[in-house]
């Protein structure tokens, strides 16, 4: 008995850096001209997010101002909204990552 909880404890233990070595989401936004901006969507292990789901989220009450999907580069441009929004991509995995108009420059 001891052996087998011995061996459930090594199991747990050796799959810890796999959790630890996950990769997640970011966004790189940049503002091409007051009329413009582009986003790309990037997971940290390096693989580009395609064709996912992207929103414009009003900051305040969180209505979705706009939907699209990022194209074969992981890239989405758009017009900015007049109010605060928040970009907003939904990948594969249960990967979600945001980003607030306040920090795109």
């Amino acid at each position: 008995m001891k052996y087998g909880a011995g061996l459930v404890v090594a199991l747990i233990v050796l799959g810890l850096p796999s959790f630890a070595s996950a990769s997640s989401l970011r966004i790189q936004c940049k503002k091409l001209s007051a009329d413009d901006v582009v986003c790309r969507f990037l997971f940290t292990d390096g693989q580009v997010a395609r064709d996912m789901p992207v929103q414009l989220v009003d900051e305040d009450s969180d209505k979705v101002l706009v939907s699209g999907r990022t194209d074969a580069q992981g890239m989405y441009g758009f017009k900015p909204p007049t109010l605060e929004y928040n970009v907003v991509v939904k990948a594969n995995e249960g990967h979600v990552a945001s980003m607030s108009s306040e920090d795109i420059w």
